[in-house]
């Protein structure tokens, strides 16, 4: 294995198992979601992928932004059991960058969840692909903008990504369980 295709894979690993790790809503609790790592061509040598900070300000809270808000719709390809979820999304743009919350309810107790910033609107491909700063870049933040939680005991799931670059043509955020990909919970237009 080559020492390209060793870090890559070390860094796949890692994400999944930070994403499985999830940030709660708990308050008086850190749960940044954040990984570093260096070297490397994607890495840009000691940079922090950041997953989300459930303490940062909400979107909706960025002052001097232009808003984009919608609530959750459910996906035929949900996972059993996440029949009630339901909730909000909003997305930022402001000087400094691009401000992703969402808050949902109906989730599974404690279960954990990943959310990512999608280049098409939910009536096309439930979201389509990964939305890219660089199309011809990496998969990981801070090339897309990624979102980890856990939900609290009542199901409840709240967190916020943020990014230093406007992420004007993102057109959706939508939500799966952190270990099930394919199964894509609920999509919000943004």
């Amino acid at each position: 294995m080559t020492l390209r295709k060793s870090f890559a894979a070390g860094i796949v690993f890692a994400c999944a198992a930070l994403s499985a790790c999830g940030g709660g809503s708990s308050e008086g609790q850190d749960h940044s979601m954040h990984m570093q790592h260096g070297g490397g061509e994607q890495a840009g040598g000691g940079m922090q992928m950041n997953m989300g900070d459930a303490n940062a300000t909400p979107a909706k809270d960025v002052q001097g932004a232009q808003l984009r808000t919608n609530p959750f719709t459910l996906l035929p390809t949900r996972a059993p059991g996440t029949d009630q979820a339901a909730g909000t999304a909003w997305m930022a743009i402001h000087p400094g960058g691009t401000t992703v919350t969402l808050e949902m309810t109906g989730l599974a107790p404690n279960g954990k969840y990943m959310a990512h910033v999608h280049a098409k609107p939910c009536a096309e491909e439930a979201g389509g692909e990964h939305f890219k700063f660089d199309p011809a870049g990496s998969e990981m933040p801070p090339n897309e903008i990624h979102l980890a939680f856990t939900a609290d005991a009542t199901g409840r799931g709240f967190m916020t990504a943020e990014n230093d670059k406007p992420a004007e043509a993102a057109k959706s955020l939508v939500v799966h369980p952190a270990e099930f990909t394919d199964n894509r919970i609920a999509c919000a237009d943004l």
